[in-house]
């Protein structure tokens, strides 16, 4: 008889519930706001962290939650650009991520539609990046059918199938 071999779960990163939390009690803040206070609690949290690796991902994890503030409070240009620059500076975790940034910035064309080409250049590198995912893989799946929901909405043809 094998023995099998206990999967060990990776601990909560330090901040992940209170920034659930920290969303839902800033929902009615201004971008600044949200932005400031994110930014404190993410100093708090790194404070706790104890790896780099685990303060890498708060910084992605806040940076990442800073960009869906800003895109749920219609920012100007500049306020969406710092959080989505912020955001690719620190990197992805894994393709999923980057997919969601995708979408992300392509929901915003109808504020921002001079950053049609941007946006399209996006969802392409994360399509590329989700298509190295096996096929099975739930990631692959969920974020190519997102992709190709964004892409309906904007009347864009996809890169190809499967």
């Amino acid at each position: 008889m094998k023995h099998r071999r206990t999967k060990k779960t990776a601990p909560e990163p330090v901040g992940a519930r209170e920034s659930g939390r920290l969303h839902l009690s800033l929902s009615e803040a201004t971008f600044a706001d949200f932005e400031r206070t994110f930014l404190e609690h993410q100093r708090a949290w790194l404070r706790k962290a104890r790896t780099p690796k685990a303060k890498r991902v708060i910084r992605r994890r806040t940076a990442e939650d800073i960009l869906l503030g800003a895109y749920g409070r219609e920012c100007t240009w500049n306020e969406f650009h710092r959080a989505l620059r912020r955001t690719e500076k620190l990197g992805y975790d894994n393709p999923g991520r980057r997919a969601h940034v995708a979408c992300l910035l392509a929901l915003t064309l109808k504020q921002f539609p001079d950053q049609t080409e941007r946006a399209r250049r996006k969802l392409d590198e994360a399509e590329r990046q989700l298509r190295f995912l096996r096929k099975t893989h739930p990631l692959r799946q969920e974020g190519l059918i997102e992709i190709q929901r964004i892409r309906r909405m904007a009347g864009w043809e996809t890169l190809r199938q499967g």
